[in-house]
């Protein structure tokens, strides 16, 4: 269809405005919600509140390191032991 994405939810965590305008257009077209967060702190408190399907992560960002997100976010859907 027209929206492929449609119904889902991006947090994109990304410091850089010109990149975020072109993930907004091309969720605009694909019928995708987009949510923003421009560091890791902003990131991790969206996250306590809400659960995106799809999360970006710029790696560079400037509180840190996005890899230390995206582990969190790797270990958060393993079952407990």
């Amino acid at each position: 269809g027209d929206a492929p994405l449609a119904g889902l939810t991006l947090l994109a965590v990304e410091d850089s405005r010109f990149a975020c305008e072109a993930l907004r257009l091309m969720c605009q077209r694909s019928g995708a919600r987009l949510r923003r967060a421009e560091t890791l702190a902003a990131a991790r408190s969206h996250l306590r509140l809400y659960r995106p399907d799809v999360v970006l992560v710029d790696l560079g960002l400037p509180d840190g390191d996005g890899a230390d997100l995206i582990a969190d976010l790797a270990g958060r859907g393993r079952p407990a032991p």
